[in-house]
């Protein structure tokens, strides 16, 4: 008797086992995450991480590739990285309108995309960047005729390699080759190979050191000397201490899906193209100006579409041919509109 009441208690546990073991549910395996999607490209914008990209994009003058790896506002954190390889699609459209018979009037269209890949890993990405603009030329003939062609074009292909040295420290390289031309010129002398090559140090939570050099390959300016200091005192404002094209941000409203800043900004443009000249010759001439500019931008709270207005002033403007014996032309001043999506 006393067997088989051990035996039913026996059972009866293994039957109150078996139901609770019924009742738990048992995790599935993890499911392994795409390799693209490990890919963190976030950028500038958070001093303490320096695997993000070191610098401004905005700091390359208008002849080397920029894209614009802004992150969204009021967060602590850098976002993660779009799904998939691509990464990034920039267009935007400037115009600087011709005022009076001695003015110049531009009208560039630039266009590019980013496709990320880790170089060898994520913490150490490379970003691809192919891209294409057009320049439109407005100006009355006679005397103070710059001689430009109607168009002017430019594409290139960017690769850009970021890494993580230390604590503190980060690199940040960039080699862009492209065809700057009229599309008639189809010599040599079109093709430019642009880069640069910066490092980042981080000396306070607040605070980044940056120094290195913008080679533009141009007979104007072969290479141009870069750098100062980022200092974000607070999440409302951003003070881009940073030569050649310095800018101080500032939040001036956020909601839920975005935050509006509004900023001011110095910018050195211009560009080098090889032409065709009436006359049958080939030549390469260069546009540069200074530009001081005022700029309204929204940035999404998550992935999304970014917006970017600024208009300003646009001073010293020069068009020099160098392989001609052709006189500079000094264009009448200008001002600026500038228009930019991205995603």
């Amino acid at each position: 008797m006393r067997l088989s009441l051990i035996a039913v208690l026996c059972m009866l546990s293994a039957t109150a086992t078996a139901a609770a073991d019924a009742g738990r549910v048992t995790p599935l395996p993890p499911v392994e995450q795409e390799f693209f999607a490990r890919i963190r490209l976030a950028a500038l914008g958070d001093p303490q991480d320096l695997t993000e990209p070191l610098l401004p994009d905005d700091v390359a003058p208008p002849g080397q590739p920029r894209q614009e790896f802004e992150p969204p506002a009021g967060r602590k954190l850098p976002p993660g990285a779009k799904p998939g390889p691509l990464q990034q699609a920039i267009f935007t459209t400037t115009e600087l309108p011709r005022l009076g018979a001695d003015g110049l009037g531009l009208t560039t269209l630039d266009t590019s995309l980013t496709i990320g890949m880790p170089a060898p890993t994520v913490d150490s990405p490379l970003l691809v960047t192919p891209g294409f603009g057009t320049t439109f030329v407005d100006e009355v003939p006679g005397p103070t005729d710059s001689g430009l062609p109607s168009q002017l074009y430019e594409s290139w292909i960017q690769a850009r390699w970021m890494r993580k040295i230390g604590a503190r420290f980060g690199v940040d390289l960039a080699v862009a080759p492209g065809w700057y031309s009229d599309f008639v010129n189809d010599t040599p002398q079109a093709f430019r190979i642009t880069g640069h090559g910066f490092g980042a140090w981080e000396a306070t939570d607040e605070v980044r050191v940056v120094a290195g050099v913008i080679y533009l390959d141009r007979y104007d300016v072969n290479m141009l000397p870069a750098g100062g200091i980022l200092w974000t005192p607070s999440d409302d404002q951003r003070h881009e201490l940073i030569f050649p094209r310095p800018r101080l941000a500032w939040r001036v409203a956020e909601s839920s899906r975005a935050a509006q800043w509004v900023y001011v900004a110095g910018e050195f443009g211009g560009n080098q193209w090889a032409v065709r000249r009436d006359s049958g010759a080939n030549d390469v001439v260069v546009y540069h100006d200074y530009r001081l500019l005022v700029g309204w931008e929204r940035r999404p709270a998550d992935l999304g579409i970014t917006w970017r207005l600024e208009t300003g002033w646009v001073t010293g403007r020069l068009v020099e041919y160098y392989l001609t014996d052709t006189a500079d032309v000094r264009p009448a001043d200008t001002f600026l509109v500038r228009a930019g999506v991205w995603y």
